[in-house]
């Protein structure tokens, strides 16, 4: 069934509210901006991704050719299909297995951390750490991790800009004209940027995401054109950068702003994780996803046609009482499966970084306990809000502490 209540109408408004008076509607709910079905329910959205290979497609497996050059190219993993998209997944999980990781939070993350705490620190007392700290942190890890020049400010938040028209493409529905052509725009000016080093590893490799895009890529997709290379690393440059920002500011929002979970910290520095974990399911930075159906089927009650859209609400099936019982709004270190819920997806799509985020928001909220002392949220400062609308994160975040 419809309601008046519509994805697009929640830009910048809280979608908590009006997420529950769609889920009373029932399970999978007509969503007229976008065009396509909302799932609302959390056991429904798990079984769309899972059955990706017969019943419920990616949205890319017939993009047609708008969609592939935004993105960046047929060889970015998430453009790839079937086959080829397991491969790519074997080369992407290489560059992230558990030992490279620790690697790079030794050698990257950590490093970046203290140095964007040091920045706080000379702030003198007060600070954003959304702006000021947590919004630095990915795009210069994933720079880094590229061979990039990380300490370019102009860089980081070029990276940070770019990013987010893209996103903002994406969750309007991939063809709202205003979007289209600022994503067109922006993508053009990804290219600008990564081609001079995508074009330079080739005949100079080092020790770097994009010098490994060249040396072992082809063992799993074939022989690697210009184009594939620079499809292979905007995938990179921008997964790396787009849920992990917005991640961070979620988990120090948990953290700094519930008293209950800071004074759960507080007697434990372990629980950080579960705050993590928390924060991801309650205010997922992607609030949702698309798929499209293979057939006509019956989904939650409801018939859906081939080809119809389908919108994987997950802001809302995080939060699905019958998954998460009586209270699923409330945050809960004691939940059982923590990491049970759908910010990283689920299936043959689930996030491959993954695991740099978590350590990335881990030691993001170490590093502001252990180096501000006495953090706490400033009461006379403009207060957080979940803003934006598809990708969301309160902001700002403004914090007072002893100097």
């Amino acid at each position: 069934m419809s309601c008046p209540i519509t994805m697009r109408s929640l830009e910048n408004a809280d979608p908590f509210p009006a997420y529950e008076t769609l889920r009373s509607q029932g399970p999978v709910v007509w969503d007229e901006s976008l065009k396509g079905w909302l799932v609302l329910d959390f056991d429904l959205c798990r079984h769309v991704e899972f059955n990706e290979a017969t019943q419920f497609r990616n949205m890319y497996a017939d993009a047609d050719p708008l969609i592939v050059e935004l993105k960046g190219g047929a060889a970015n993993i998430t453009v790839s299909q079937g086959e080829q998209h397991q491969r790519m997944r074997r080369f992407h999980q290489t560059l992230l297995s558990p030992k490279a990781l620790q690697s790079y939070r030794d050698q990257f993350v950590t490093p970046i951390i203290q140095g964007m705490l040091d920045r706080v620190l000379a702030k003198g007392g007060s600070a954003d750490l959304a702006a000021d700290f947590g919004d630095e942190i990915p795009p210069r890890v994933i720079c880094a991790l590229l061979g990039m020049p990380w300490q370019d400010e102009g860089l980081i938040r070029k990276t940070l800009e770019l990013n987010e028209e893209i996103m903002k493409w994406i969750g309007r529905g991939y063809y709202d004209e205003a979007s289209v052509r600022d994503a067109r725009a922006a993508s053009a000016a990804i290219n600008e940027i990564l081609l001079p080093f995508i074009r330079e590893r080739r005949e100079r490799p080092q020790d770097d995401f994009i010098s490994r895009v060249w040396r072992e890529a082809p063992h799993e997709y074939g022989e690697l054109s210009e184009a594939d290379a620079l499809a292979i690393c905007r995938e990179l440059y921008l997964g790396g950068a787009d849920t992990t920002v917005h991640g961070i500011a979620n988990s120090l929002y948990l953290l700094l702003w519930n008293p209950e979970m800071r004074a759960a910290v507080e007697r434990d520095r372990e629980q950080i994780a579960g705050v993590i974990e928390e924060a991801q399911r309650l205010f997922g930075s992607p609030q949702w996803r698309y798929r499209r159906a293979n057939q006509d089927c019956e989904l939650g009650g409801v018939e859906v046609k081939k080809d119809q859209m389908i919108v994987l609400l997950h802001g809302a099936a995080n939060r699905d009482p019958k998954r998460f019982g009586e209270c699923p709004a409330t945050p809960d270190l004691a939940r059982p499966r923590l990491r049970d819920h759908l910010t990283f997806n689920y299936g043959p799509r689930s996030c491959v970084g993954m695991g740099l985020a978590r350590i990335e928001m881990k030691d993001a909220l170490h590093g502001v306990l252990d180096r501000l002392p006495n953090v706490r949220s400033d009461p006379n400062a403009e207060p957080p809000r979940f803003a934006n609308l598809f990708m969301r994160s309160f902001r700002p975040l403004h914090v007072r502490f002893d100097s």
